[in-house]
């Protein structure tokens, strides 16, 4: 019996090796391709059946409605374990048809495809020295026969090997250099299993995942896998950040982003700023090495308060913009994820309505999403991400080359700020360590109590942390922090002691009005569009004013 599986098996692999697969594109060609991608989530991936998690069976018309709203992909995302024989992996026949329809579905609206194993939590939950060689087997063996099962798909359909894999479950948990090392032994066998089938499927997109599929994680832990076939490997991760913006949870802040500051209080460990360089450091990291980059999840739960939800969801659909943009620019493909939960709080990520005829129950989520899908790629990127708004104007009162811990600050005396009247603006030039823990930095009076200020509009109760607001790591950076009223008269009195950690400062700058910060102009016939702070295009920009001009700041 072992022998005629054997032979079965080798034969299913020399007919499948006989084919030719259409659509065959590279990995960053795939995901430059999906221009628009949503996650068919609580389905397939459910504990029990498809409909366990109170989701109506998928049906052909709900991927059409997603196709006529613009959408170009798909991730189907699979719980197979329960549908296995867990010895020898062998899938159900029944739930195998049931995936390929749904499938076949995107495919017959010509939209690209991934699919996972997701949930899996008997491999998830268990990335461990204890159990790496049983799993590594049982994953091995499950990859071969999805690979088998899919064999004659064309290029369009990709596969991703694992989902969240988080030991114990336990998001809690700090991971060990062995949760790491054993993830990465998984994503080398998913490549080897599904590459040994051969046909189709020796060119086929794959597409491996970080730790908990958690980008920070990956960028310093993520061994990519050894495959014999050249630039065919995307590497997976999810961003729901800041979550203390996007998770919706009771405490969330309801506003994101620098261009809502003046709206609310908004995160303060995230914005455009720390969206757009992170995107640039995965890009360097991963993109650079010919690896295509897919952000399997994405979205904000919806969350707002009844007196302003007007606004709030306003910069829901600006984050969504501003995300997609970011990966357009860059060439990810990106995955809204929608569940199908509507409401007010966590866990509330749903877009179309799969009870109700696909209505769109959440049309700002989705207007977000269009906006920003009409990024083009940008070939060309400066992976400099120092800034350049500041360095003229002011006085210097400060400079060296010193790290400020907590105890050791930098100061500077109240004479040097005794003719400012309605405000100072302390421009801090400095190095960030990329071997820190964390970093902050923090402006007190002369009785170390922290003095709160502004920053591009973002208001900060007395702590500022640069790798938040930038969402950068070893960089230069260039922070005005602007100081009114009260704060004012305290620097006028006591001066300020600016302390802090994971920081190097190489110079301070004294200005006293914003106007002593010089921006490049821009010719005013200039036949490129002017874009307003908040990403708003204008047609009669104002003379004087400060607009975004070929993704740079300018003063017209």
């Amino acid at each position: 019996m072992k022998h005629l599986k054997a032979i079965i098996l080798l034969l299913a692999i020399i007919s499948i090796q006989s084919r030719a697969m259409e659509h065959d594109v590279d990995a960053q060609t795939w995901c430059k391709n999906v221009v628009m991608g949503w996650n068919l989530g609580n389905s397939l991936e459910a504990e029990g059946t498809e409909t366990s998690w109170e989701n109506p069976a998928t049906t052909a018309d709900m991927i059409k409605a997603i196709k006529g709203e613009g959408f170009n992909a798909v991730r189907i995302p699979v719980r197979w374990g329960q549908h296995c024989d867990m010895s020898t992996m062998t899938i159900d026949e029944k739930w195998l048809s049931r995936v390929k329809e749904i499938v076949d579905w995107c495919l017959a609206e010509d939209m690209y495809v991934i699919i996972n194993t997701h949930h899996d939590l008997w491999l998830e939950h268990y990335p461990t020295n204890a159990k790496k060689t049983e799993l590594n087997e049982k994953l091995g063996k499950l990859w071969t026969n999805i690979a088998i099962a899919f064999a004659d798909y064309d290029g369009r359909l990709a596969f991703a090997g694992l989902n969240e894999v988080n030991a114990e479950g336990n998001w809690g948990l700090t991971p060990t250099q062995e949760n790491y090392d054993v993830t990465n032994s998984f994503n080398q066998t998913f490549v080897d299993a599904v590459r040994a089938t051969g046909g189709n499927n020796a060119q086929r997109n794959l597409i491996v995942q970080s730790y908990r599929c958690n980008p920070t994680m990956g960028l310093t832990n993520l061994v990519v896998p050894t495959d014999p076939t050249p630039n065919r490997l995307s590497v997976e991760f999810h961003y729901y950040d800041p979550y203390s913006f996007c998770s919706g949870a009771a405490g969330s802040y309801n506003y994101w982003g620098i261009a809502f500051s003046d709206k609310g209080t908004v995160t303060p460990d995230g914005n455009e700023k720390s969206l757009a360089n992170f995107f640039l450091t995965i890009r360097e990291k991963w993109w650079e090495q010919g690896l295509g980059v897919v952000i399997g999840e994405y979205g904000c739960s919806c969350h707002y308060t009844t007196a302003d939800k007007a606004t709030q969801e306003a910069n829901m659909q600006y984050y969504m913009k501003c995300l997609v943009a970011e990966a357009r620019k860059n060439g990810f493909a990106a995955f809204v994820w929608d569940n199908n939960a509507y409401g007010n709080g966590s866990e509330k990520f749903g877009i179309f309505d799969r009870k109700n005829g696909m209505k769109v129950r959440t049309p700002f989520f989705l207007d977000g999403i269009k906006e920003g899908s009409s990024t083009q790629y940008v070939a060309d990127v400066d992976y400099n991400m120092t800034d350049k708004d500041f360095g003229e104007g002011g006085k210097q009162v400060w400079s060296g080359n010193q790290p400020i811990e907590w105890g050791k600050p930098v100061t500077i005396p109240a004479s040097e700020f005794k003719n400012f009247t309605t405000q100072a603006t302390i421009v801090i030039y400095y190095d960030q360590d990329a071997s820190s823990d964390y970093e902050d930095i923090q402006p007190c009076n002369s009785k170390w109590e922290r003095l709160p200020f502004t920053v591009e509009g973002m208001k900060f109760s007395g702590d500022f942390n640069p790798r938040s607001f930038y969402g950068t790591s070893g960089k230069s950076h260039i922070t005005p922090m602007i100081f009114t009223g009260t704060e004012l008269n305290s620097l006028k009195s006591g001066g300020v002691i600016i302390q802090g950690h994971g920081i190097t400062f190489t110079k301070v700058v004294l200005m006293d009005t914003p106007n002593a910060i010089h921006l490049p102009t821009v010719n005013p016939d200039s036949d490129a569009p002017f874009y307003n702070l908040r990403g708003v295009k204008v047609l009669n920009p104002a003379k004087g004013n400060v607009y975004i001009v070929n993704g740079k700041k300018i003063i017209r």
